[in-house]
């Protein structure tokens, strides 16, 4: 036989060899996983599941692209699970950070700031650091403190990521239809609650907190975020975010999906009782006809007004009726105010959380202060987000936020004469992003996102979609403006 038959049999073998071994590893990791899914499925373990998850997202995190690894955590940041350190949606944001700043060092990647935003967040930095003057060293407040502050920081990080990584109108489309698939996994978590109340899903991870008894009835369907409040803001936020993907879609079979995800998303607005969250949206409803007023003849008007009370009429009907949630109009007729319009069930809670930031006024009592205990009688958490910065990181603090925010709404200011119908895809979004940003300043009056370290994100998203579709606009106007080629 010749020389070279001789290696090319030789060669043949040894492929041979590694394509059978390859495939009985592969065997092997097959059947090790499905025998690992299939306990977990028989008997769930927290800490290996995990495991798992933690194991399989910190590999995608690292071999997918800095966009594709922001869309993973936007799907996944409702539903982390905890560590020593506060949760996982830390750890991820770290992951995805390093890895855009080791390709940004082999100039794969650059780093863009927005010069509008950077000064106010150096100063909410700064606020949080200078807030240490008055944390008492305490182990468990020092603790809160250095989890709040890692767990702020990765929001930032989260916020710079979207606006360095959707960075064009394809990249903006894109993520808002990830922004649907994370709004359809919080309500589908929601329908699971209605229909399963106190049902534990995976244990101290996936589960609802309602305690079961006999008659399940009057419930508050809290969500992911454990926080009626909370979950009523982020519905009321994304049925405008929802309804803009509706609008904006061409195809039938897309419209009835996001048609349906519409309807189950107020229904579960409606569940969870909360009185803000429906006034908040009412006002966005209110808003958004005002500012599209030139697209509304008398008739159009009347018949979107009908429409929207009877679809409110029956979907308060339905799940005050027929679900074991209650009525969102009962509570609401029986509301009571004093000193204006500030309800009673505030009333207390303000007076008592500004005598308390009363006690620091300047830099506050530190981002590690435990609201659940307070030396003012029974009352917990500020149930006001302006107190809530001016009680941990005093005038300075909320004039930083208050800066930030104040920026923000200016950048808005690009998508008020657009329509959300036919104009531009990045100027039409940025008007439901005006009044995104104008519900949850409403709303913040009577609750404080940050009492919630994964609702945190939440805001954090739409702060950076602001600034990257601000980005995206200056962007395509410049484009257009450049002269054509001679």
């Amino acid at each position: 036989m010749k020389e070279s038959e001789k290696n090319y049999l030789s060669r043949e073998k040894e492929g041979f060899l590694k394509g059978n071994l390859s495939k009985f590893k592969t065997l092997i990791i097959t059947a090790g996983v499905g025998l690992l899914v299939g306990s977990q499925i028989y008997n769930p373990n927290k800490r290996v599941i995990e495991a798992i998850v933690g194991s399989i997202l910190v590999l995608m995190l690292w071999n997918f692209s800095a966009l594709a690894a922001t869309w993973l955590v936007i799907i996944s940041y409702p539903f982390p699970f905890s560590i020593s350190w506060g949760n996982s949606n830390f750890i991820f944001i770290l992951i995805i950070l390093l890895t855009y700043l080791v390709r940004v060092s082999t100039g794969h990647y650059k780093i863009h700031l927005d010069k509008t935003i950077s000064l106010p967040l150096l100063l909410i930095i700064a606020s949080y650091i200078l807030s240490f003057i008055n944390v008492p060293f305490e182990a468990e407040i020092m603790k809160n403190t250095f989890v709040n502050i890692a767990n702020f920081l990765a929001t930032i990080v989260f916020m710079l990521l979207i606006f360095n990584v959707v960075n064009d109108e394809e990249k903006l489309r894109k993520t808002v239809n990830i922004i649907m698939i994370t709004a359809a996994l919080v309500i589908l978590f929601t329908i699971v609650e209605m229909f399963f109340p106190g049902k534990v899903i995976i244990p101290n991870w996936l589960y609802t907190t309602h305690k079961t008894k006999l008659v399940m009835k009057g419930l508050r369907m809290m969500g992911p975020f454990h926080s009626y409040e909370l979950h009523g803001e982020f519905l009321a936020i994304n049925a405008f975010l929802i309804f803009f993907k509706l609008v904006r879609s061409r195809g039938m079979a897309i419209k009835i999906l996001l048609g349906m995800l519409l309807i189950a998303d107020l229904l579960m607005l409606f569940a969870t009782i909360t009185r803000g969250a429906f006034f908040s949206f009412i006002l966005g409803i209110i808003y958004l006809i005002f500012l599209s007023r030139k697209e509304l003849n008398i008739t159009r008007f009347v018949y979107l007004v009908a429409a929207i009370v009877i679809v409110i009429i029956t979907l308060e009907g339905f799940v005050a009726n027929y679900t074991t949630s209650g009525s969102l109009f009962d509570r609401v007729i029986g509301t009571t105010f004093s000193k204006g319009f500030v309800p009673d069930s505030r009333t207390g809670l303000w007076e008592a959380a500004f005598e308390r930031g009363m006690k620091h006024p300047i830099f506050g009592q530190g981002v590690g202060w435990d609201f659940t205990k307070t030396t003012f009688k029974d009352i917990v958490w500020p149930h006001n987000l302006y107190l809530f910065y001016f009680n941990i990181t005093g005038l300075f603090g909320l004039s930083a936020f208050l800066f930030l925010i104040y920026r923000l709404v200016r950048k808005t200011f690009a998508g008020l004469k657009s329509s959300i119908v036919t104009s531009p895809f990045p100027e039409a979004f940025m008007k439901i992003l005006h009044i995104v940003i104008i519900i949850f300043l409403f709303d913040q009056l009577k609750i404080e996102y940050l009492r919630n370290n994964k609702y945190t994100f939440f805001i954090w998203l739409i702060f950076g979609l602001i600034a990257a579709t601000k980005n995206v606009i200056d962007k395509n106007r410049r484009e257009r403006e450049m002269p054509a080629p001679s």
